[in-house]
């Protein structure tokens, strides 16, 4: 019996133990689950975002392809700094012909729209955003083939940056518009445009997130960028861009000549920059 009695006790601890691992087990892959779970929900809010699945019209987007960076913390969300480029595969001809940014969380999602022309590759864009409140932001890409390519990126916003104090009239004015080229320019290869305006990109919005009757809307509405008169590049700002309207991207020019790029206000109002483009 004394020589039966250890081998039972023994056999008992094992039985424990066997069953403390296999309860463990379990709960991490019951925890794995929930993860996996929580991520798979977050990566599809977007389908829930009106004007995005709008912009998308029935097309099945890409979720691989398109890089989105932000930082993960904003301090400010009146100007947040934001680019995307294309990083995935496209056939013989085909090119990123569309990039639209969405924030869902402010009052209006809308953000950006950009219409690229050939000589606007690779589809590399830079701006700064305006943020209301944390959330997840989405940038849409739509090439001339009709093929769509999504993705997202969750930023925390420390102050609201969708609200813009009143001004005199004459501050609403856009002012200095500036264009550059970084860097030499060769022919076919790709050199970086930068852009920018001054302009306060009045929202009319306030505090509620609603429109203050009594405060006019007043936005740069569009930049437009061609070279000897070829379309380039269009930009479409909303309530999302940052005031001082910043805008960087890729041209890879043919031939050489004058890259001029258009601003207009809501007025009608436009403003011009221009710079020779030589080999």
């Amino acid at each position: 019996m004394a020589a039966v009695l250890p081998a039972a006790k023994r056999t008992a601890n094992g039985s424990d133990q066997f069953e403390v691992v296999m309860i463990s087990r379990f709960l991490l892959a019951a925890l794995a689950l929930m993860f996996v779970m929580a991520t798979a929900n977050a990566d599809q809010r977007w389908q829930r975002v009106e004007a995005v699945t709008q912009a998308l019209d029935n097309r099945v987007p890409e979720l691989e392809g398109l890089s989105l960076e932000l930082p993960l913390v904003a301090e400010d969300g009146s100007s947040v700094a934001l680019s995307v480029s294309f990083t995935g595969s496209l056939e013989d001809g085909e090119h990123i012909e569309k990039i639209r940014l969405f924030a869902p969380g402010n009052p209006r999602p809308e953000v950006a729209d950009i219409t690229l022309g050939p000589l606007a590759s690779p589809a590399n864009i830079a701006t700064r955003i305006r943020l209301s409140e944390t959330q997840q932001v989405v940038a849409l890409a739509i090439t001339n083939q009709d093929r769509a390519f999504l993705t997202t990126r969750d930023v925390r916003v420390t102050v609201s940056g969708c609200l813009v104090g009143g001004g005199d009239a004459s501050a609403m004015a856009m002012a200095n518009p500036r264009l550059a080229l970084a860097g030499s320019v060769r022919q076919g290869q790709p050199v970086t445009v930068r852009s920018l305006i001054n302009h306060p990109m009045e929202t009319g919005l306030r505090p509620d997130g609603q429109a203050d009757d009594s405060i006019e809307q007043q936005l740069v509405e569009s930049l437009t960028a061609t070279l000897n008169d070829e379309p380039v590049l269009t930009a479409r700002f909303f309530t999302g861009t940052s005031a001082n309207p910043y805008l960087q991207f890729q041209l890879t020019p043919e031939e050489e000549g004058e890259l001029k790029l258009v601003w207009q206000d809501q007025k009608g109002e436009q403003m011009e920059a221009s710079q020779p483009v030589r080999f």
